[in-house]
């Protein structure tokens, strides 16, 4: 027990010094940013949540050792949180009257992750639409600065263009994107415990996953008042509706892996799949609404009992 939590304080610190790579500036730091929860996940996933709470709390106070209150605040809000969460519900477990473990389902992992998300980014925004400066106005602000940075040679009419094309979006993107890579470290983690033996809980089907049905009223609710309001609630509305429907592109997804299981050449079919989803957003989009028709018309049921039939 005392290896374990030696283990988890150590994996802690290593997941908090990836968390601020970035800072140094070097090639290939940001990397290790996207990468900062997978340490605790390892922990997690392996020895409890308990380990992963320890885990989770020697990373905040490293964070603030070397970067301060706000680096620590940061640190437990968007890694150690939500990393300490998945770990929790991944390991909740019940015994079905025939016997059988019962796991808790990925699908309201995930579906709690995007609400988590969902309400940070509306709350911040809600804070302030009664201050002096939007959110819009202040992710405006951050692209200005990011891009005058990152692109210098940018004319102004370049960098206007660019900055208008992104800040519709941007809060909803990045929402998205941070599920996406908690997703993605959460998988990476229980792929090497299960090469190694040490998985407390067997990997799920990725082709049997199942959204809760609660999942569809917050987002069916944002998507409306993203059309129907203006202004900052309208800018709020939609960027937490696009975070609220990543659930459902995962689950897009699930279904098409049911789908190319049952042909030949399968895994070059994934292959040429992902790629696509790499370089287009319609298809990004298609998967999702193919997720959502899953969830409200139940494909995979209904066409597994064509088959039968």
């Amino acid at each position: 027990m005392q290896k374990n939590m030696i283990i988890a304080v150590g994996g802690g610190g290593l997941s908090a010094a990836a968390s601020m790579a970035f800072l140094s500036g070097t090639p290939g730091a940001l990397l290790f940013a996207y990468l900062a929860t997978l340490p605790v996940f390892l922990i997690g996933f392996s020895f409890g949540p308990v380990a992963a709470t320890v885990a989770g709390l020697s990373g905040f106070v490293i964070a603030g050792l070397l970067g301060g209150t706000l680096a620590a605040s940061m640190y437990g809000l968007v890694h150690a949180l939500p990393a300490w969460l998945v770990s929790r519900q991944s390991l909740l477990q019940t015994t079905a009257p025939d016997g059988q473990t019962v796991w808790y389902p990925v699908g309201s992992i995930l579906a709690s992750l995007a609400l988590f998300c969902a309400g940070f980014i509306g709350a911040v925004g809600l804070f302030m639409m009664g201050s002096a400066e939007s959110l819009a106005g202040l992710v405006s602000e951050y692209l200005y600065e990011a891009f005058g940075y990152m692109a210098p040679a940018m004319t102004a009419v370049e960098l206007e263009g660019m900055v208008n094309m992104l800040v519709s979006m941007f809060p909803g993107a990045m929402g998205a994107s941070w599920v996406l890579m908690l997703v993605i470290n959460a998988l990476l983690a229980q792929t090497v415990l299960v090469r190694m033996a040490r998985n407390a809980r067997p990997s799920p089907r990725f082709a049997d996953l199942v959204l809760p049905h609660w999942l569809a009223w917050p987002m069916v609710v944002m998507a409306a008042i993203g059309l129907l309001a203006s202004g900052d609630l309208r800018y709020i509305a939609q960027n937490t509706a696009i975070i609220l429907a990543v659930p459902y592109f995962f689950l897009g997804l699930s279904v098409i892996h049911w789908a190319v299981r049952r042909l030949a050449f399968s895994t070059p079919l994934l292959v040429g799949l992902y790629l696509v989803l790499l370089i287009s957003s319609w298809a990004l989009l298609f998967v999702a609404a193919l997720g959502m028709a899953e969830q409200w018309a139940g494909l995979r049921n209904r066409f597994s009992t064509d088959e039968h039939n």
